[in-house]
C-alpha cells in the first residue's frame, strides 16, 4: 500500500493544562520497563518506562475524534472499531525507541475485543514542553525514488499538545533523549484484517 500521507498532524490541539493533567495522573502510577515483541527486554531497540491504563475514558473521548478525522482526511479510510489501552511513555537521558513498526505479524488471539483484529492506526501525543528536553525527536522512514530510504524528523511534534496519527505499518523511531525528560501518550487503533 502506498499513500500520499504517511502521517496526519495536529499542531497543539490538546490544551497544555490537559497535557499536564495527563502527566500528573500517570506519574502517580507504577512504571514498568518498556518491552519489545514477545516480552523481550532489548535495550538496543527500546529503553524507556511505560504505564498502561484504560481507566480514563475521557482520554478516548478527547482523542478519538482526531483519529476519525485523520483517517478520512489522510485518505486511509481504514475500518477501525477499537482503541487499545493508553500507553504513557517516559524517556529520560539516553532512552530511546529504535526503528520499528507498531503492527504485529498476525491478528490478536485473545478473549477480548481485540480478538482477530490488527493494529491499523497509531497515535502519539506530545505531553512535554519542547524546552524541557533535547533529542527525543520522532522520525519516520519511507521508500523514495530509486528505492532509496528517506528518513526525516517531524520537528512539529516537539510542540506540547501536538498529536500525530499514522498507519501502524509505518517505520518510525524516537531518537535518544540527551537532556531532560520526554513524555508522550500512545494509543493504537484496531480493525479487521485488510482484505
Amino acid at each position: 500500500m502506498t499513500y500520499r500521507n504517511i502521517y496526519w498532524f495536529y499542531n497543539k490541539v490538546i490544551p497544555e493544562r490537559i497535557c499536564d493533567e495527563i502527566v500528573a495522573y500517570f506519574k502517580n502510577k507504577k512504571k514498568i520497563k518498556a518491552l519489545t515483541g514477545a516480552s523481550k527486554r532489548v535495550t538496543k531497540i527500546r529503553k524507556s518506562s511505560i504505564v498502561f491504563d484504560q481507566e480514563n475514558l475521557w482520554i478516548d473521548h478527547l482523542i478519538n475524534p482526531f483519529i476519525r478525522n485523520a483517517n478520512i482526511k489522510a485518505g486511509w479510510n481504514y475500518q477501525i472499531d477499537y482503541a487499545e489501552t493508553h500507553q504513557f511513555t517516559e524517556y529520560k537521558i539516553n532512552q530511546h525507541y529504535n526503528w520499528h513498526i507498531d503492527e504485529h505479524d498476525k491478528p490478536y488471539e485473545s478473549n477480548d475485543k481485540r480478538n482477530n483484529k490488527i493494529r491499523k492506526l497509531s497515535m502519539s501525543l506530545c505531553l512535554s514542553d519542547k524546552n524541557s528536553y533535547d533529542g527525543g525527536n520522532l522520525m519516520f522512514s519511507k521508500l523514495g525514488k530509486l528505492n532509496k530510504i528517506n528518513s526525516f524528523t517531524v520537528k512539529e511534534m516537539r510542540e506540547k499538545g501536538s498529536l500525530i496519527v499514522f498507519p501502524s505499518y509505518t517505520l518510525h523511531r524516537v531518537e535518544p533523549v540527551t537532556r531532560g525528560t520526554r513524555h508522550s501518550l500512545v494509543i493504537w487503533y484496531l480493525g479487521n484484517p485488510y482484505r
